[in-house]
């Protein structure tokens, strides 16, 4: 990865506008203290700032927030090396192509739960499942995907990752087609495609330098994560 160039406060101030912007303040720490993160954010310095300024709300701004700290996760642990919507902005793609130390490459989709309601209500698996769902539309076939979901604070949503993939699972066994209708899929048949292309989710919770991780491995999956990949995921992003 190339050495940064460009003044880091000009950096944090052509991505996010004024030292006090939002995500001035919460992403630029992270500039600071890793040269491979700033490093990264100067490469994509355009993509990273067309969205940052067409966020409005707050909840947006978090969840761009949650995106480029699993892009600063990844980017310092030289056994990876990451690449920023390489498929394009305006496709309906993952965040981030990697390509892992022994050659493997995979995609990384980012989703943050919103806390609309009190800590418990994360771990209900049917909002879970909704963003299972969502995001299975954004994967791309013949490769390794990965979904990392985070939350703020602790949550026991961790444990309802496994449950809510299995009445996924279960729904579709039972061929529950206005179901998966519902979800934005044509029927089971189209759920189950999108499905075997995720090859596993990674929850994340708990504050910054104090996360957990829990690893949901998908058996149905047509492109399994090598062990060696698994733990290295693992061990990343907590």
């Amino acid at each position: 990865m190339q050495r940064p160039t460009i003044p880091l406060g000009e950096l944090i101030a052509y991505l996010f506008g004024p030292g006090d912007a939002p995500l001035a303040a919460e992403v630029g720490p992270r500039l600071v203290a890793s040269p491979r993160f700033r490093a990264f954010a100067e490469t994509y310095r355009d993509k990273i700032r067309k969205k940052a300024r067409a966020l409005r709300e707050d909840e947006a701004r978090r969840d761009f927030a949650f995106e480029l700290a699993i892009a600063a996760r990844l980017v310092e642990d030289r056994r990876f090396a990451l690449e920023y919507e390489s498929y394009g902005m305006d496709k309906r793609a993952p965040d981030f192509r990697v390509t892992f130390r022994s050659g493997t490459r995979f995609n990384v989709e980012v989703r943050r739960l919103r806390r609309r309601a009190p800590a418990d209500a994360l771990a209900d698996p049917a909002r879970i499942t909704r963003a299972i769902c969502d995001k299975l539309g954004q994967l791309p076939p013949s490769m390794i995907n990965v979904l990392v979901l985070g939350a703020d604070g602790p949550s026991s949503a961790a444990d309802a990752l496994a449950p809510a993939m299995l009445q996924l699972q279960e729904r579709a066994a039972q061929k529950d087609e206005a179901f998966f209708q519902q979800r934005g899929f044509t029927g089971t048949r189209d759920f189950l495609r999108h499905y075997q292309r995720l090859s596993g989710a990674l929850w994340l919770t708990g504050a910054p330098g104090a996360l957990q991780a829990s690893l949901w491995r998908n058996p149905q999956t047509r492109h399994s994560l090598p062990a060696d990949l698994a733990r290295a995921l693992t061990s990343t992003v907590t």
